[in-house]
C-alpha cells in the first residue's frame, strides 16, 4: 500500500466543494480582524448569529464558539476577546447565522487501497458520548442511504418519537448521497467531517453547519489486466533455488516437502554448490535448467534475490514465489527493493507472491510448495476448503488442524507482503477452481478494496461461501504489522465493509473461523435459518435459545405430526418441542434415537438440525454415533454434532464419527457461533443471483 501525505484543508476551498456539490450550508462570512467580522454580522442581516474560531480543529472544545450574538457590536467584541484568547490560531474568524435542528454528522473517510465510506450519527458535542453511527461504502445509492440512516439506534428519534417531531430524513438521506457522489468526484479528499448537520422539521431540510476536511494526492491505480495464476497454483514444473545441504535451511525444506508429499510433476533444486542432493541432480544456476519451468520457489538472501528473478524471467516462468525476507517488513529500504523487483516481474508478466511468503498447497495435485512447519502433518488431505491469508504461521495452525479433524484442502496461500499477487487475485482464481468449495480468509491488510470486492462478489456468484476473520483490529495491532509485513494496514471497520460488500461473512475469533470451514466443508451451509435443536441437557437448551434469538436463527416449533411422532419415541417427562432435550435417556436407551432424528429432519420444517450431546460414554455414545452417522446419510438437510463432554469418556463414539468425517465441536455456545456464520453466509449468497445459490447440503452448482 502506499503511504498518503495528507494536509488539512482550508476553510474557504471545504464550503467550494460542498457547494458544487450541492451541500446546503448555513450562511457563513470570513474575517480577519474583529471590525471584519462586526461588518460580515451586518452583511448577513438577520440575528442572532454564530462566532466561530475557523482555525481551530476542535472549536467548541478550546471555547471557540459563541452563540447566541444579537448584533453587529456584540460579534466585535466577541471577535476581540477570542483573539486575546487563542491568537492567530483562532483565524479566520467565522460568522455565521444561527439554525436549530436536530445535530447530526457526515463523514467521509477514505483509506489508501480500501477506498472511501460515508458516515452518520448523532452529531455534535455529543458525537463520542453518543458513538450512534452507520457507515456505507461509496457509492452509496439512494435507497441504500435511507437503509444507512434507518441503522441509527437513535433512528426514531429522527422519525417522531413521543412528542418529539419528525425530522426532514429524506433531506439527510440525500446529503448522505451527496457527500458519496463528492467522494468519487475528488479522489484527493481523505477526510470529511461535516458537524454538526442540523436537520429540521420534515419537509424543511438539513443544513450543514461546520465542516472540515482533510486532502492527500490520489494514489496510483492498480487496474489493469492481471496475470493468470494457473502455473502458479497447479505447475507441473517446480524449481527450489537456495537447496543447499542443511535439511534445515528454509529451500532445502521446501524441497523435501515437494518430494515428501509425493507431488507428481517435475521437481529440480538449485544451489551453487552442485552435485546432488536427496537423490536429484541439483543445478548450479537457474540458467542450467531446462525448459520453462511453471513454478520458481526463492530462498536465498535477499540481496541475491532479484539475480534469480532475472534469470526467472530469461526462462518464461511462468510464476515466482518469493519465500526470502528482509524486503518490506524491514523499512524503508526493504520497501525500495520489493517496489523494483515487483516492477520487473509485472514488467516480464510474471506473477509474484511474496515476498516474505511461506508459498502454496494444492492438495488436489500434492503439491507442498511451502516451509510451513504444518507440513510436517503426513496426509496432505485434498478437500473443498481454500485459505487465503496474510499470516503464514496462524494459518499453518488452522490448516493442520482442519486436516486433523479430516477435512481436506483445495489451496493454501500465504500472501506474503503482497508487492504483487493479492487477496483478490487469488479470490478472482478461487472463483473458477473446481476444487475449491468454501473460501476462508485471515487477512491483516487490504491492498485493493474495489479489486477485493469484485472479485468476493465472482466467489459468491459461484456459490461459494467465505468466511474471513480480519487481524490489526487497534492502534497497537496496526503497529505490530508495520514490524511484522511491512503493511500501512487501513481502518478495521471499513475493511469489515469492504469484506461484506464482498460477499464474505465476518467471524469474531479464528475458532469460528476453523469452525465454519470445517461444517461448511463437509455438510454445506443450511437452505435457511430455520434449526431443530437436540439436546442431552436443559441448560444447553438455554444457552442455545439464547444464541439463536441474538444471531437471528429460527427456532420454530415442532408441527404437529411432527410432536406426535417424537413424542412416541421419547420419555414422557421430556417437553416435546424446540430446542429438544432428551435428557438422561439419550444415554440410557439410544434405540430410538434414530427414528427421533427421522421424524425432525423429514418435514420439510427445518433446513439444519443440531445435535448437542454432553458426557455420553461408551457404549451408550458408539450406539448413538451409529444412529447419527446412519441419519446424517439419509437426511436431506446438514447435521451438526457437537459434543461438550471428555473424548476419553466415549473413544469409540468418538471413533465413529471420525471415519464418517463428522467435525464434532464441544460446547453449545460454540456451536451456535459456527452456526450462525453459515446462516449469515447462506444470505450472503441468496443476495446473489439465484442460479448461483446452493439449496440443499450437498455440493450442487448451477
Amino acid at each position: 500500500m502506499v503511504t498518503l501525505e495528507r494536509r488539512p484543508a482550508g476553510q474557504v476551498e471545504v464550503q467550494t466543494w460542498l457547494g458544487e456539490a450541492g451541500v446546503p450550508l448555513a450562511r457563513t462570512k470570513t474575517a480577519e480582524t474583529p471590525e471584519e467580522a462586526g461588518a460580515a454580522a451586518a452583511a448577513l442581516g438577520r440575528f442572532p448569529v454564530v462566532l466561530k474560531a475557523g482555525g481551530l480543529l476542535h472549536k467548541s472544545d478550546e471555547g471557540g464558539v459563541v452563540l447566541g450574538l444579537g448584533d453587529p457590536d456584540a460579534v466585535l467584541a466577541e471577535a476581540r476577546r477570542l483573539l486575546d484568547r487563542l491568537g492567530a490560531r483562532a483565524l479566520p474568524l467565522l460568522v455565521q447565522e444561527q439554525l436549530t435542528g436536530r445535530e447530526m454528522l457526515l463523514g467521509l473517510r477514505r483509506e489508501a487501497g480500501l477506498g472511501a465510506l460515508v458516515l452518520v450519527g448523532f452529531g455534535g458535542t455529543e458525537a463520542e458520548v453518543l458513538a450512534d453511527t452507520a457507515r456505507a461504502l461509496v457509492p452509496v445509492t439512494a435507497d441504500e442511504a435511507r437503509g444507512t440512516v434507518s441503522r441509527l439506534r437513535g433512528y426514531p428519534l429522527l422519525a417522531g418519537h413521543r412528542g418529539e417531531p419528525p425530522r426532514d430524513v429524506a433531506a439527510l438521506c440525500d446529503l448522505l448521497v451527496r457527500v458519496s457522489r463528492l467522494a468519487e468526484a475528488r479522489p484527493d479528499i481523505v477526510e470529511l467531517d461535516l458537524n454538526p448537520v442540523l436537520v429540521k422539521g420534515q419537509g424543511e431540510g438539513a443544513v450543514a453547519v461546520d465542516a472540515r476536511a482533510a486532502v492527500a494526492p490520489p494514489p496510483p491505480s492498480s487496474a489493469g489486466n492481471r496475470p493468470d495464476l494457473r502455473r502458479l497454483f497447479d505447475p507441473r514444473h517446480v524449481v527450489v533455488v537456495g537447496v543447499s545441504d542443511d535439511p534445515g535451511k528454509i529451500g532445502s525444506r521446501i524441497f523435501g516437502y515437494l518430494l515428501g508429499h509425493g507431488f507428481g510433476g517435475r521437481v529440480d533444486p538449485v544451489h551453487p554448490k552442485g552435485g546432488t542432493v536427496l537423490g536429484r541432480h541439483r543445478y548450479r544456476s537457474l540458467a542450467e535448467v531446462g525448459g520453462s519451468p511453471d513454478l520458481v520457489c526463492v530462498a536465498v538472501p535477499s540481496q541475491h534475490v532479484d539475480d534469480v528473478a532475472r534469470e526467472a524471467v530469461a526462462r518464461n516462468a511462468g510464476a515466482v514465489i518469493v519465500h526470502s525476507s528482509g524486503f518490506a517488513e524491514t523499512g524503508t529500504e526493504g520497501r525500495d527493493r520489493e517496489e523494483r523487483l515487483a516492477e520487473a516481474m509485472r514488467d516480464a508478466g510474471i506473477p509474484l507472491l511474496g515476498p516474505n511468503c511461506m508459498g502454496v498447497l494444492s492438495p488436489p495435485t500434492d503439491l507442498a510448495a511451502s516451509m510451513s512447519g504444518g507440513l510436517e502433518y503426513p496426509d496432505l488431505r485434498a478437500g473443498p476448503a481454500a485459505i487465503v491469508t496474510s499470516s503464514g504461521a496462524l494459518a499453518s495452525c488452522l490448516a493442520s488442524r482442519l486436516l486433523e479433524a479430516g477435512i481436506g484442502l483445495s489451496r493454501w496461500i500465504h500472501l506474503g507482503n503482497e508487492a504483487d499477487v493479492d487477496a483478490a487475485d487469488c479470490l478472482d482464481w478461487l472463483a473458477d477452481d473446481p476444487h475449491t468449495k468454501v473460501v476462508g480468509l485471515l487477512l491483516e491488510n487490504v491492498a485493493d478494496g474495489a479489486r477485493l470486492v469484485e472479485a468476493g462478489r465472482r466467489v459468491a456468484a459461484a456459490g461459494k461461501p467465505m468466511f474471513a476473520y480480519t487481524m490489526v483490529r487497534t492502534d497497537r495491532g496496526r503497529a505490530a504489522a508495520l514490524s511484522h509485513t511491512g503493511a500501512l494496514v487501513g481502518s478495521h471497520e471499513l475493511r469489515e465493509d469492504l469484506l461484506a460488500a464482498a460477499g464474505a461473512v465476518s467471524v469474531p475469533t479464528l475458532r469460528v473461523l476453523e469452525d465454519a470451514l470445517a461444517l461448511a466443508a463437509t455438510d454445506g451451509l443450511p437452505a435457511g435459518p430455520r434449526l431443530v435443536a437436540v439436546t442431552a441437557s436443559g441448560g444447553a437448551c438455554s444457552i442455545i435459545a439464547d444464541a439463536a434469538e441474538a444471531a437471528g436463527i429460527e427456532l420454530p416449533e415442532l408441527p404437529p405430526r411432527t410432536r406426535e411422532a417424537v413424542g412416541a419415541l421419547v420419555p414422557d417427562f421430556a417437553a416435546v418441542r424446540n430446542p429438544l432435550d432428551l435428557s438422561a435417556q439419550i444415554i440410557s436407551d439410544a434405540s430410538g434415537f434414530g427414528a427421533t432424528l427421522d421424524n425432525l429432519v423429514d418435514g420439510g420444517t427445518y433446513d439444519a438440525v443440531l445435535l448437542q450431546f454432553t458426557t455420553n460414554a461408551d457404549p451408550s455414545a458408539e450406539i448413538v454415533a451409529k444412529a447419527v452417522v446412519a441419519a446424517r446419510q439419509r437426511s436431506p438437510i446438514p447435521l451438526y454434532v457437537s459434543r461438550f463432554g471428555a473424548a476419553a469418556l466415549a473413544p469409540r463414539g468418538m471413533a465413529e464419527y471420525a471415519s464418517a468425517g463428522i467435525p464434532v465441536l464441544d460446547a453449545p455456545d460454540r456451536a451456535m457461533d459456527a452456526i450462525a456464520a453459515l446462516v449469515r453466509a447462506r444470505r450472503q449468497l441468496d443476495a446473489r443471483e439465484p442460479s448461483a445459490r446452493v439449496r440443499s447440503r450437498r455440493w450442487t452448482f448451477a
